[in-house]
Formats: structure tokens, sequence, C-alpha cells
């Protein structure tokens, strides 16, 4: 009688390698069935990324700000990921929730400064503003980054959106709640503006 071998440490790579990885909707749905932290956990690696990079463009890159966004979609996403309906792919679905918390968050980080700014005039009324506040940085014009900060904030989403992060013209259009033709005319422009900003500069 042939001795049974014992699997060995490739062989079990082997296998691990060949275990097929799970679709976003099932985690969703492990999720939604059981609460898995590690479903949840995992679909927020695969997609926080991309989150992040919405949320530089969002916030203009000021880290405490992006942070204290991104906790308020996890949150959102925590709390409301049970009610998802498959209507989407859960990447669309993310990006979308992430968008209007992230212009939520934006809102109400100009509105505290409006109030900051409103106290301070009326507490050094007699002082005269210094002319650094008026001064812009010539040299973010310099690089690619600085042409597409100039660009105006739904230019620079639609770019994000379609060259950075690779949504469709569809997706994007179900995010934005907008007709596809609108969609792609908007990034159009958006795209002949950066183009011709950077080479304006050269």
């Amino acid at each position: 009688m042939r001795k049974r071998r014992e699997p060995s440490v490739g062989d079990l790579e082997t296998a691990a390698a060949e275990t097929p990885r799970p679709e976003d909707h099932d985690l969703v749905r492990l999720f939604q069935r059981t609460g898995d932290p590690k479903a949840f956990r995992e679909l927020l690696e695969r997609h926080l990324a991309m989150i992040r990079r919405l949320l530089y463009t969002l916030l203009g890159g000021q880290r405490e700000e992006m942070e204290d966004a991104e906790q308020e979609i996890v949150l959102s996403l925590f709390r409301g990921l049970r009610d998802f309906q498959f209507r989407s792919s859960f990447r669309t679905y993310f990006y979308g929730l992430a968008r209007n918390r992230g212009i939520d968050h934006l809102r109400r980080k100009r509105s505290r400064e409006r109030t900051m700014a409103r106290a301070k005039a009326g507490l050094w009324s007699n002082e005269p503003a210094g002319p650094e506040e008026q001064v812009l940085r010539r040299e973010e014009t310099e690089s690619l980054l600085g042409f597409f900060r100039a660009l105006p904030p739904r230019d620079r989403q639609l770019i994000l959106m379609k060259d950075i992060d690779g949504f469709s013209i569809a997706e994007i259009a179900e995010i934005l709640a907008l007709p596809p033709g609108t969609v792609k005319s908007r990034l159009h422009r958006a795209q002949a503006k950066l183009i011709e900003t950077a080479g304006g500069e050269r």
C-alpha cells in the first residue's frame, strides 16, 4: 500500500493561488448576511486609493480635511451597505457615495472659513490685510498638477473620473445623474482646457 504524501508548502501555495478572488458583489452579500468585518475591510482596501484621489481633488490636498472626510465616508458606507440594491457595480456606488459626502464636507469647510473670515474682519477691521494673502504661487503652474488645479472643480472631477480612475461615460453619467451626451461634451471641453493651458505655458 502506497504511503499517502503529505502536502508540501509549494502545494499549499499553489492551491491558494488557484482560489478565485471573490467579486465585490460577493463580499457585499457576505457583509449583508453576516456583518463580516473582513468582507467590509477588503472592499475598502480594494477601492480606498480611488476615493483618496477623489478627496485630494475635492479638498485641494489638505490632509486633515481629507482624513476627516474619509472617516465620514467609511462610516456612511458601513451604515448604508446593508441597503445596497445591486443596481450598479459596488465601485460606482462607492464612488457616488464618496463624492456626495466629500462635497458635503467641502461645503461645511467653506462655511466654516467664511464664518472665521467674518469674525476676523470684525476683530481686526482696522488692520490692513497683508499683501501675501493675495499672492498666488506661480510655481504650481510649472507642473501638470498646477494646470490641473487651475481648472474649475467640475472639470477636474470629470478628468479624474475618466482618465485617472477609468470610469466609463455611462458610469460617470450614472454617478453625476446626467445624460451620457452631456458628460461626453463636458469631458471633451475639460480635456481641451487642460491641454490648452499646459501648452500655453511651454
